[in-house]
């Protein structure tokens, strides 16, 4: 289904045009359309269809218009993208793939132009623009404007259309087609008179067809246009190109191919939000998520079955006895519509139902290691919204929610979405909503536990083991971050450093970017609370980036500007408005500056006027700028954007910005990320000369030991803590000082250390970064768990039956990049490279995932080809060992990895467990 706003509104599925009933039917979808996959208020839209009096009955015509259009929607061919029209308070929002509406193309096309425009390949460049162009059937809505329709939006998409005609014209030019596009812009000059850009291009075009006077006269009639309707006279450009007529300026003539340079745009009357412009000498930011892909694709791998740690959401709505069946139906419907939009909105999946209960579950197809919060918060929100304020909209009080946290089997069907997902953890959930009452959010412990830093709950004595989730949490507790009563160790260094950075930029007033990098649990949180702390003589102001959600830079750049300004939760709009211009008038006094700045930072003080693609996000930018450079200035400070891994391009770009784009002032930039935000950013770190990154490395095992002899210093309460135990534990956590804290945490509520699994956060945390590799480096790392502790490519390949050993050796070294796998010097069979794991978790969580079946099957793999080893004297002591073991693993399902011979085992108890 393809959607036409670019001339009269048209709905097209598959070549058939579909009936839309009524004017007011075509306002609302036109105006949704307009503003696709954004919230439009019911008041905002009802303003837009009656701008002079809304009558009585708007609100039941405009109920009636959406019924009419859901019902058009529904028709769609194509069911796994029908376009989603949802009751979202206090409006409505048009849910739809961006590519399957023409102005979403015509503005992609456009900024593809404009960026070969500017990196010189003016041929790609005007097939860019020309197509972009060629999707304008008129002008917008043109049916709707014939009735009256007079939207603001109209006129600024007219002067987008003709901003991107005069890009379109420059390419030309510089191609020399002047005889060309002659054609095109002497008409579009008729109606636009007043564009000095399109007059120079018009007065160039004329000059290089030997039309000189007819260049000058057109610049006669601009410069009319100007000085009688404005008052003003031609810009500096335009006169200078007059000028350069009248003398018949070499200058002018089109210049040889070989000579022709990028062009450099001007600023367009009403460009698409792009990044702001900062310097060049800031670090580049390019994206590389899937650079890595070609490499990889060599080992082809299909998805199969997995075990997962997942949370699963069920929603029951509660249907009155004697209900009507097609009522029933529609309720089902129309409730199915916003848990399925809100679920993917998260990261989650929609797995099916069981008669009216629907069953959503979050970790599936990938991990995240928020899934049980992603799992609240997204219920949270549906049933804030099906309690809206809209009549037509089903009423949450008869809903029951429950989510609920534990292990499944996904099992992964080619050619199907939806993963199939069983545990008892479904059951668990559906029996769940059958023993509480409408109305809350239900969840269990274990959800409870995986959420508790996002999420405020409630006790209750209703039912036993569940509690009530309330609201997401306004300020986070992440990480280790939170665990502030435990010894900080082994950390010095690393603040010292911080320290020496923020005294080398108080003395040298000038702005520094400082990136610290480490694994999920190292310890960024806690060294940055400990830095801030133990900082009196500087400012700290504090932003932490979102997991998940829309509009990542402004959430986060609210936070920021908040702080800055010290507006704190609950202030109503009115007091943090009246903070701001407190502050601005304190640094930049009541001049214009200042007044740029308060409008420019309006809508980051969480009440925005307006919904942030329609900000003018340069303006904003700078006038934050503005302000961190003026508090700065007045004592020194220190700016703390954490998680940056998280950030979008946007907000990467502002924060790269900050190390060069403000003036000499003492701004010290303390941005902590993952590892991931290298591989994904390239130049991130490096070449730009106020940068600076450090890296975390894993805590020494005495650290490790010292902070778990910390937490069980006791004896009792985790059965006994002995030497041998202690040593697997600290080999075990990898210096990762949050798994080392949740391991603890776990032995004093008292589990048996013969039935010891990993905690879940640990859990979760591994698994998350396992599902950022690609399906064959994953299938890769799963088959090296089977196989023991040093692998090779052909024991891989022999392991996973993998028919391409070189794609095998592509991913050893793509993992070896990931810091999943090191190479060691010695010990790989036959005299392969060997590899081991940089880390015990990681591989024990990998062979975990992996079914009993197939772990069987991979075991009496890796025995085959271990006999064909053998069978070439290649089998030492250890070797025959493995072999033995890996022959006893193949009869059964083992619940443990199989290991190469050490001297002294890990004890059994430490060891990743699946119940059989």
């Amino acid at each position: 289904m393809q959607f036409s706003v670019l001339g009269s509104l048209e709905v097209v599925d598959r070549g058939v045009v579909a009936p839309l009933k009524g004017t007011k039917q075509r306002a609302v979808l036109g105006y949704l359309l307009l503003h696709a996959n954004e919230v439009v208020a019911t008041s905002r839209l009802l303003r837009a269809l009656w701008p002079d009096d809304v009558p009585s009955t708007a609100r039941k015509m405009v109920q009636n218009a959406v019924s009419g259009l859901r019902t058009v929607l529904a028709s769609n061919s194509d069911a796994a993208h029908t376009p989603l029209l949802l009751t979202h308070a206090p409006g409505y929002v048009l849910r739809v793939e961006p590519e399957r509406i023409d102005l979403s193309r015509f503005e992609s096309l456009a900024q593809a132009g404009r960026v070969a425009l500017t990196e010189g390949r003016s041929d790609q460049a005007a097939q860019a623009l020309r197509e972009a162009l060629a999707l304008w059937r008129g002008p917008v809505l043109a049916d709707l404007v014939e009735t009256g329709v007079n939207w603001p939006e109209l006129a600024k998409l007219h002067d987008m259309r003709v901003s991107v005609m005069e890009d379109y014209f420059d390419v030309e030019l510089a191609r020399g087609r002047h005889p060309d596009v002659l054609g095109e812009l002497e008409p579009l000059f008729e109606a636009e008179p007043h564009r000095e850009r399109l007059c120079r291009q018009l007065m160039t075009a004329l000059y290089r067809c030997g039309r000189h006077v007819d260049a000058l006269q057109v610049y006669r009639r601009t410069r009319t246009a100007l000085v009688d309707g404005l008052g003003l006279e031609p810009g500096r450009e335009l006169q200078e190109l007059e000028r350069a007529i009248l003398d018949h300026d070499t200058a002018l003539q089109l210049p040889s191919t070989a000579s022709v340079t990028p062009l450099v745009l001007p600023e367009p009357a009403a460009p698409p939000r792009t990044l702001v412009s900062l310097p060049t000498s800031r670090p580049k930011v390019v994206s590389l998520r899937q650079e890595s892909e070609p490499n990889a694709a060599a080992l082809v791998v299909e998805p199969c079955a997995e075990r997962k740690l997942v949370s699963v959401m069920a929603v029951a709505p509660r249907q009155p006895t004697g209900k009507d069946p097609e009522d029933v139906d529609q309720t089902f419907l129309d409730i199915s519509v916003t848990v399925r939009a809100e679920v993917e909105h998260a990261g989650g999946t929609v797995i099916g139902a069981v008669g009216s209960v629907l069953l959503a579950v979050f970790g599936v197809p990938r991990t995240h290691e928020d899934d049980a919060a992603r799992a609240v918060r997204t219920a949270l929100t549906i049933r804030d919204r099906l309690v809206g304020q809209d009549p037509a909209a089903p009423s949450g009080a008869d809903l029951r929610i429950a989510i609920a946290t534990g292990e499944v089997l996904a099992k992964f069907r080619p050619g199907e979405a939806a993963p199939m997902v069983a545990g008892a953890v479904v059951d668990s959930c559906v029996l769940m909503t059958t023993v509480v009452r409408c109305g809350p959010v239900w969840v269990c412990d274990t959800t409870r536990q995986a959420s508790a830093p996002l999420i405020v709950y409630s006790t209750t004595s209703e039912v036993p083991a569940v509690w009530k989730a309330e609201a997401v949490r306004e300020k986070p507790v992440i990480g280790i971050g939170r665990h502030t009563t435990v010894p900080f160790l082994d950390r010095e260094r690393d603040l010292e450093l911080l320290r020496g950075t923020l005294a080398q930029v108080r003395r040298r007033q000038r702005p520094q970017l400082l990136t610290v990098l480490g694994e999920a649990g190292i310890g960024k949180t806690r060294l940055l609370t400990e830095f801030s702390e133990g900082t009196a003589d500087a400012r700290m102001i504090t932003a932490r980036v979102p997991y998940f959600g829309d509009d990542i830079t402004s959430r986060t750049l609210t936070e920021l500007t908040r702080a800055c300004v010290g507006i704190e939760h609950g202030d109503s709009a009115t007091v943090a408005e009246t903070k701001l211009n407190r502050l601005a008038h304190k640094l930049f006094g009541t001049g214009d500056l200042g007044a740029r700045t308060v409008a420019g930072l309006l809508p980051l003080t969480g009440f925005p006027a307006r919904p942030w693609h329609l900000v003018d996000s340069a303006e904003t930018f700078a006038a934050l700028r503005r302000l961190l450079e003026e508090l700065a200035a007045d004592e020194p400070l220190v700016t703390v954007v954490e998680d940056l891994h998280r950030a979008d391009d946007e907000l990467l770009e502002f924060v790269a910005g900050l190390s060069d784009g403000v003036g000499p002032v003492p701004l010290l930039v303390v941005a902590s990320a993952r590892p991931e935000l290298l591989e994904q950013r390239q130049g991130w770190h490096g070449g730009a000369r106020n940068v600076t990154t450090m890296t975390l490395d894993p805590l020494s095992e005495h650290a490790v030991g010292e902070l778990l002899d910390s937490m069980l210093d006791d004896g009792t309460a985790h059965g006994g803590w002995s030497a041998q135990h202690r040593r697997a534990l600290v080999g075990r956590v990898g210096g990762n000082p949050l798994f080392a804290i949740e391991y603890a945490r776990m032995i004093r509520v008292g589990r048996s250390r013969d039935d010891l699994l990993p905690p879940n956060q640990v859990r979760s945390v591994v698994a998350a970064r396992l599902d950022t590799l690609s399906v064959a480096e994953k299938a890769v790392v799963q088959d090296a768990a089977v196989f023991g502790e040093t692998v090779t490519a052909s024991a891989i390949a022999a392991v996973g039956g993998h028919d391409e050993i070189e794609g095998v050796v592509q991913c050893l070294e793509q993992l070896e990049r990931r810091e999943v796998l090191r190479r060691v010097r010695v010990g790989g069979i036959g005299g392969e490279q060997g590899y081991v794991f940089c880390q015990a978790l990681v591989r024990d969580t990998a062979y975990a995932q992996l079914p009993r079946v197939a772990r069987a099957e991979k075991h009496r793999n890796a025995a085959a080809w271990l006999d064909g080893v053998a069978a070439e004297d290649l089998l030492g002591d250890d070797l025959r060992e493995l072999h033995h073991r890996h022959v006893a693993a193949g009869l059964g399902a083992p619940r443990a990895p199989v290991t190469a011979i050490v001297s002294a085992p890990v004890p059994e108890w430490s060891r990743i467990r699946i119940p059989s």
